[in-house]
């Protein structure tokens, strides 16, 4: 991580803007006997209706149900970039994600190019933290991360979350901008799943089923604004899976219009598939113990 102008705290709450409130649940903790039997089905468990319809297309321009559920485990390199107003790039960020697939939410990252080094880990259930190998007992810094590292989860493993982590689906309809013709898809998800927000609109293009753009709310409360618009502008192809390489920000209005300047932009780099994750990496450490923890 190599922040410029900005301290580490600050840019991983510029982050956010793609994040939300968190909290627990089952659905996002699905024991692993479970989540294979889930992943190795024939079919993505998805609604037999118009928005179940786009959203199997989309999973099957990315690469296809079989291809996705044969996979155990990813990795990839983030880069973030915040910019002000002006566009300038005033802060960048970079992590090492590592992820279980099929067993919700589960993610573990490690900074790059951070002199205190900084991990984190998310079981889908509980985080803990460490920097310089010190726990982190600030909850409000935990938090800036834990979004950061939800979000990436989430983003990287779509359209697939989509039928595995349980949710409301449905279609708003066709929507054409210029040349473009899109196919819209409500999602919503509940309080008690450890998404990062309440609710988005993807936009799919109607002929290649390609995830196009998505509006999101986002419900941090540390956020001036709660509306933005994530764009998708390239992908890359690793282990028979299309991945979104560049991910572009802007602050959005409520009819899902850009009103602002690019905000950040990511960089997804080096994906890689079935390196073997042992369940060590995400369980909390002795040293990550809270001070609570220790004095209890």
């Amino acid at each position: 991580m190599r922040p410029r102008a900005a301290g580490v705290a600050v840019v991983l709450l510029l982050h956010c803007l793609c994040a939300c409130r968190s909290g627990a649940v089952d659905p996002t903790s699905t024991p692993p006997t479970a989540a294979v039997a889930v992943a190795s089905r024939a079919a993505p468990p998805l609604p037999d209706d118009d928005a179940g319809r786009i959203v199997a297309r989309a999973i099957a321009a990315a690469g296809g149900w079989e291809a996705w559920a044969k996979h155990r485990d990813a990795s990839f390199v983030s880069t973030f970039t915040v910019f002000d107003p002006l566009g300038h790039a005033v802060s960048e960020t970079i992590f090492q994600h590592r992820m279980p697939l099929h067993q919700g939410l589960k993610i573990r990252l490690e900074s790059i190019g951070l002199i205190d080094e900084l991990i984190f880990a998310f079981d889908g259930k509980d985080e803990w933290m460490l920097r310089d190998g010190k726990p982190v007992d600030d909850v409000t810094r935990m938090e800036f991360i834990r979004f950061h590292a939800i979000s990436n989860a989430y983003w990287f493993s779509m359209p697939f979350v989509l039928a595995e982590i349980p949710g409301e689906l449905s279609y708003l309809g066709s929507e054409t901008s210029g040349d473009d013709r899109y196919e819209k898809v409500r999602v919503g998800y509940s309080d008690d799943v450890p998404v990062p927000f309440d609710w988005m609109i993807l936009y799919f293009d109607a002929e290649t089923a390609k995830l196009e753009r998505v509006h999101v709310h986002a419900l941090a409360d540390f956020l001036q604004h709660s509306l933005w618009v994530g764009v998708w502008r390239d992908e890359r192809s690793s282990g028979g899976i299309s991945i979104g390489r560049r991910r572009a920000f802007f602050p959005a209005d409520a009819a899902g219009e850009i009103v602002g300047a690019m905000a950040a932009e990511q960089l997804v780099e080096h994906t890689e598939f079935d390196g073997g994750l042992a369940p060590e990496l995400f369980s909390r450490p002795e040293n990550a113990r809270l001070t609570a923890e220790l004095e209890s």
